[in-house]
């Protein structure tokens, strides 16, 4: 995809994968910054883990307290965060309406951190946060309510039965493509003609996609949502608007 637009955008640049396990983030952001590197994405478990190493950070990163993409400055490394403003423009595009919903956010990491004050924004009437640490729904409850925009907040454990939490939309943020245990009890609470929405795309949405095909949901994998993400983190390192199509394009092939 960043390949694409440096390519329809004329820019010589190029983007690379490379594997950083937690331990190894300080290290490594000292690599980049030494080697010149202008910009660099973080995926889950480094989104938070690298608050402490920022030199400064945007406005919707100290938001969520949660960082994806990060953009170099002298002496180190300014955080952004993306995934909220690339989530609602997904939600645009796709034509999902959340205002007046009731939506079941299930997981508790970065990536809900950063969608859930999105949510409150967007007009969710109720959003019922649930986890496998219910202390851990509590911390995004406790973000949602200070961008509250009159949603109801409330925080579950995947353990509990979710009577009294109905929905329209479920948002899967989890990150493994498998169903966590006590999940598809959640997935009952979706109302007939609802919308499961799976931040996993691709081969890590098949067994979400077909699950919400047997039920009759409407499906949407993150595919769309890492287009907008990546067309902001473009944004943020270049200054120059993103060419989306070839960025389409680009995703949609891997993704075959």
């Amino acid at each position: 995809m960043q390949r694409a637009a440096f390519a329809a955008l004329g820019l010589d640049a190029t983007y690379e994968a490379l594997e950083v396990k937690p331990a190894e983030l300080k290290a490594s952001l000292s690599m980049l910054h030494g080697s010149g590197f202008r910009g660099l994405n973080l995926t889950a478990p480094l989104k938070e883990a690298v608050w402490p190493e920022l030199r400064g950070a945007t406005p919707e990163a100290e938001r969520s307290r949660s960082v994806n993409t990060l953009r170099r400055v002298d002496g180190g490394w300014e955080g952004h965060a993306t995934d909220g403003a690339g989530f609602a423009a997904w939600v645009r595009e796709a034509g999902l309406r959340l205002s007046g919903a009731r939506v079941t956010l299930l997981g508790a990491g970065g990536a809900a951190r950063a969608v859930a004050p999105v949510l409150a924004t967007l007009g969710a009437s109720a959003v019922t946060v649930v986890s496998r640490d219910a202390s851990r729904a509590a911390s995004i409850t406790a973000l949602g309510e200070r961008w509250n925009g009159g949603t109801a907040w409330s925080a579950r454990s995947l353990r509990e039965r979710p009577e009294g939490a109905s929905c329209e939309v479920l948002l899967r943020t989890l990150s493994t493509p498998d169903f966590a245990a006590g999940e598809e009890t959640w997935w009952d609470a979706i109302v007939a003609g609802g919308a499961l929405l799976d931040l996993n795309y691709g081969d890590r949405a098949a067994s979400t996609r077909l699950a919400a095909g047997k039920r009759g949901l409407r499906f949407e994998d993150g595919l769309g949502m890492l287009l907008h993400q990546g067309a902001l983190s473009l944004r943020y390192w270049t200054g120059r608007e993103a060419p989306l199509e070839p960025m389409r394009r680009a995703l949609e092939s891997a993704a075959r």
